[in-house]
Parts: C-alpha cells; sequence; structure tokens
C-alpha cells in the first residue's frame, strides 16, 4: 500500500494556539476554586459564583478536549491506495472505499461548501449535499475548492494529500490494472476512543441526561450552601426525629458520592459495551436514576 499524508496548512496551529487558551481559561478557573478551598472544609466558602467558576472551568475542559482530538485527527490524518482500495486513516480509525466504485476524480471541484467552525477546526471534516443529491464527505486540510473529490455512485470524498499531481496518477493507474478482491466499503473503527459507546443513542442520551441532574444537583446545593445552618440533620429514626447533627459540609458528599458513581459507571460501561452493549447501556440508565435518588436525599434533608 501506497500512501500520502495530508497537506500541511495553518489550520491546525490556529486550532493549537485555540487549544492552549482553552486549556489556559480552564486552568485559570480550576485553580480560582482551587484557591477557595484550600482552608479546612468546615471554613469552604460555597455559593453559587464558586460553582459558576467551577463549571466555566468544565466547559473549557471539554472543548480543549474536543480540540485536542480534532488536532490530533488533523496530525495523522492520511490516504492510501493498493490493488483493491482507496482508504482515509486517522487516529487508528480507516474508511475503506473499494476501487471499483470510484467514478470520477474532480481536481478543485467547484462546490458550494460552507463549513462552519466546528467543522473546519483544524482540518474540514463532515458531510454536506452536493446538487447531484450525494453526500459529500470530508476529510481534508484545504477548502473544497482547493481539494480532491473522488466520487462514487452514491457518495463524495473531499480530499488533500500532499502530492496531489502524484496520487491521481496512481489512482488512475491502479484503476486500469483493475482490482483483484472485492471491499467492503465502511468505517473500521480505532479502538483507543470506544467510539461504538459514544454513538450508541441509548447510552447518549443517559449520559447526558445524568450529567446535567448531577450539574443541576451540585449548582442548587451550592446555591443554598451559605443559608444553611451549621449543623443539620442528615439522618432521621423511623418516626422522623432528627439524630445526631453534623456539619452542614457533610451534605456535599452526596452530589460527589453520585458523580463518582456516575464516572465509575461511565468507565466501567466503555469497557462492557464491546461485550455486552446492553448491559452497558443500563449502567448509563442506572446513573440517571442514581443522580435522581441522591437529588431526593438532599430535598429530604435541606426540607
Amino acid at each position: 500500500m501506497r500512501k500520502w499524508k495530508a497537506q500541511s496548512t495553518p489550520r491546525v496551529w490556529f486550532a493549537v494556539i485555540f487549544m492552549i487558551l482553552t486549556a489556559t481559561g480552564s486552568t485559570f478557573f480550576f485553580a480560582a476554586v482551587a484557591q477557595a478551598l484550600r482552608v479546612p472544609i468546615e471554613a469552604w466558602a460555597i455559593d453559587l459564583n464558586l460553582y459558576l467558576r467551577f463549571l466555566a472551568g468544565v466547559a473549557l475542559l471539554i472543548v480543549t478536549a474536543q480540540v485536542a482530538y480534532r488536532v490530533a485527527a488533523a496530525l495523522t490524518l492520511a490516504y492510501g491506495l493498493d490493488r483493491n482500495g482507496f482508504y482515509i486513516f486517522w487516529l487508528g480509525n480507516r474508511m475503506v472505499v473499494p476501487l471499483g466504485q470510484i467514478e470520477s476524480v474532480e481536481r478543485s471541484a467547484s462546490v458550494a461548501d460552507r463549513a462552519s467552525l466546528s467543522q473546519s477546526l483544524g482540518y474540514f471534516y463532515g458531510g454536506f449535499k452536493l446538487p447531484s443529491g450525494k453526500i459529500a464527505q470530508r476529510f481534508s486540510t484545504l477548502p473544497t475548492k482547493q481539494a480532491i473529490m473522488l466520487q462514487t455512485s452514491g457518495q463524495a470524498y473531499i480530499i488533500s494529500p500532499n502530492n496531489t499531481d502524484t496520487f491521481v496518477q496512481e489512482l488512475e493507474q491502479r484503476q486500469r490494472i483493475g482490482v483483484i478482491q472485492q471491499l467492503t466499503p465502511g468505517v473500521e473503527a480505532g479502538r483507543y476512543f470506544s467510539y461504538a459507546f459514544w454513538d450508541d443513542q441509548v447510552v447518549r442520551q443517559a449520559l447526558v441526561l445524568a450529567f446535567s441532574l448531577s450539574l443541576i444537583l451540585l449548582g442548587w446545593l451550592a446555591s443554598i450552601y451559605p443559608n444553611l445552618p451549621a449543623l443539620i440533620d442528615l439522618r432521621s429514626n423511623a418516626a422522623g426525629e432528627a439524630g445526631a447533627l453534623s456539619p452542614r459540609h457533610q451534605i456535599l458528599f452526596l452530589p460527589l458520592a453520585a458523580f463518582a458513581t456516575l464516572l465509575f459507571n461511565t468507565g466501567l460501561g466503555i469497557t462492557l459495551y464491546v461485550r455486552t452493549p446492553l448491559g452497558a447501556r443500563m449502567l448509563q440508565m442506572a446513573s440517571a436514576m442514581v443522580q435522581l435518588l441522591f437529588a431526593v436525599a438532599v430535598l429530604t434533608i435541606v426540607r
């Protein structure tokens, strides 16, 4: 197999700069939170303002992780040709396009294509519809008008090999020789990022619900924490009478335990998904239920 790297452009380095900025912002907010929590736990000044700083740090950390993925994908983006197929590589993934299905190669494709920021960060990614009705998939470091478009009967692929002339000549030569084995088109996912787990609709919806409930619970508790008495009743007996009073900071352990359960179930679900997708889905739905149960417990205590 012969391979070509994607053309190098400043786009990926702009993404690196953006990643550094978001990582710096996340570190700034987390440092502010850490500074506020350096005092003894009984003196923690937890309020809505501190929670919003924490939330900003989390949001920027998520953005940093997403941009880092795009940067890594751009740096590993490559194309390959052998006797039977054309391939696109990125981050251990491989897209397979049977050579016999490629009908045309168009240079400098004159296609009206508007890529959003999320689709052009680091490199151009994502699909859009051509006037013919086909879906064109971008895997290019160059805008569509400067890239190559390979068309099959049902799809098109926008690519940017670092030596366009050599790539096109090699492709045409291999098409003339003919294939010796029929390949199955599609994406062969790498093993590093557990794509099947994250692409599962049930898993994704359960995780969004669980994380949303966890953040809402933490935010609500942070907003009322300054008004809680120094001692609160964490336990009541069967008659509903108050047990021993505890320092108010102990109520924080409930949402933290719920969040720890969520993280544990997510990690376990990723591990189990290949063997038992249903079990992984049930774990994530259980995570959402756990957030609700802990929220009820907190409401019962502070009522």
